[in-house]
């Protein structure tokens, strides 16, 4: 090998666990510098290491001709070497146009679309991009300069999920180095040189003007914080991961809920990356989540009451008693009207409640003879026993109706459904999915908190209702 970089690489490579034998590389290609340093050395390290690569090159049609250029260069190098390159013709103005993006976001979300594209045809392992140490530096004072927290000052990762950036440790003399070792050729382009785009203006003027004024090499303090940033920001990542887990109540279909006081007494650096924690399990991702929308949620923790906020991508934040749920809005579709009548005995999958329902009937003797001791199970199991003689319209399995009376174990008379759900703190949101053991209007269980004292098993019981719930598995 006996090339500096490359054996730096090919270190980085062990020291994360990627470029593994066996696997595939897609490489984004433009035909400038830096990408045909990322081909060269990937190509170097592929017989090494035993991984293989396909090279994408997106062509921006931009610059007429100059833009067709690169793609012809692109096509003569990785034909030299035996590559496999997938191009794309993008009217990447167009497209920005279209969407109200600076032509150079426009650039990237087209560059990464085709790469995830090509990588997905091929079952690649990874993403390699060319991002190195100096764009790292103009990536954190981007950000700077759009007000970003400590996230964006910690600049670009050196692998995210399959993206990979090889050469992100390494500077453009570095690299200009690397290519005038190895004898290579590339593309310039000229657009570089034009300051319209503000990356280019960071580039040409504010940084050559920083080390002008103050003889200060900005972007190598730039790295010097980032990576000072980067120690600090994840060390309150995994306190938050573990905070999050402490206070989790329940995760399921695009929703999770919290416990809202345990998040409140949090200090807001942690309780703020819990939110984030949050968003992500219920979005699929940190996009469309920004501060204030965190600074929304911790504002409703906060105050007395329920409260409820609405965040971008459909989804609602809702401090409900002692419950904070972020949920996407397909999770927060009411199930509608459900009654369904219960044989005995039976086994029943009732998927609208994500449960399975055994019953049976036993006389006093045979449920001795067969359970032991007849004794009332605790309030919060979810096997019950009932005096099966108190039924008189049937058993059903059901969620709330308009009407519906409970007179609950071990309290003083009856009351109004409503009034009981009210009094246990149960969410609005959530009343309409517990199931309820029916005796027409008379809740006889209301399933996994309280079961009625009306129809409780004494010691005059002759016929035992046996109920059993299982929950089913998503």
């Amino acid at each position: 090998m006996k090339d500096e970089l490359l054996e730096k690489v090919y270190s980085w490579a062990d020291e994360n666990g990627v470029l593994k034998p066996e696997t595939l590389v897609v490489a984004g290609v433009s035909g400038g510098a830096d990408s045909v340093c990322l081909f060269h050395v990937l190509y170097k390290l592929s017989s090494a290491r035993a991984f293989s690569i396909v090279a994408v090159h997106v062509n921006h049609m931009l610059r007429g001709e100059e833009s067709d250029g690169d793609e012809d260069f692109v096509r003569e190098l990785c034909g030299k070497y035996g590559i496999p390159l997938h191009v794309f013709r993008e009217d990447v103005a167009a497209f920005a146009n279209e969407n109200h993006y600076s032509t150079e976001e426009a650039g990237r979300l087209i560059r990464y679309r085709c790469l995830r594209e090509v990588a997905d045809k091929v079952c690649a392992s990874y993403i390699a991009v060319a991002h190195h140490r100096d764009d790292q530096a103009e990536t954190v004072f981007l950000n700077l300069l759009r007000g970003t927290g400590i996230d964006g000052l910690c600049g670009m990762p050196e692998i995210s999920g399959k993206i990979i950036r090889p050469l992100l440790r390494f500077g453009k003399q570095d690299i200009e180095a690397y290519i005038r070792r190895n004898g290579l050729t590339y593309r310039t382009d000229s657009s570089n040189y034009e300051n319209a785009y503000l990356r280019n203006t960071i580039r040409n003027i504010i940084f050559p003007g920083i080390k002008l004024q103050t003889g200060t090499d900005i972007s190598a303090s730039l790295i010097r914080m980032q990576k000072l940033l980067r120690t600090d920001r994840d060390f309150l990542n995994g306190y938050a991961g573990k905070k999050f887990n402490d206070i989790l109540i329940l995760e399921e279909n695009n929703r999770v809920v919290l416990e809202r006081n345990e998040l409140k007494g949090l200090h807001p650096a942690i309780a703020g990356r819990i939110i984030r924690i949050a968003w992500e399990r219920v979005s699929g991702s940190l996009k469309g989540l920004e501060s204030v929308h965190v600074d929304m949620v911790l504002d409703i923790v906060s105050k007395e009451g329920n409260r409820t906020a609405e965040l971008p991508k459909g989804v609602t934040a809702a401090a409900e008693y002692n419950r904070v749920e972020i949920s996407a809005r397909a999770s927060r579709e009411k199930p509608g009207p459900f009654s369904v009548r219960l044989e005995v005995p039976s086994t029943v999958d009732l998927p609208v409640f994500k449960i399975r329902m055994e019953s049976g009937i036993f006389s006093a003797e045979e449920f001795s003879e067969k359970f032991g001791r007849i004794e009332k199970p605790r309030e919060n199991s979810l096997t019950q026993l009932f005096d099966y003689s108190k039924i008189k319209e049937g058993i059903y399995i059901r969620n709330r109706k308009p009407g519906d009376i409970f007179f609950p174990y071990n309290s003083s008379g009856r009351k109004k459904l409503k009034d009981f759900l009210i009094d246990q703190k149960i969410p609005v949101s959530m009343r309409d999915s517990i199931p309820l053991l029916a005796d027409g209007k008379n809740i006889v269980w209301v399933i996994g908190v309280r079961t009625a004292d009306n129809y409780k098993v004494t010691g005059s019981t002759n016929t035992i209702l046996y109920v059993n719930v299982m929950k089913l598995n998503d």
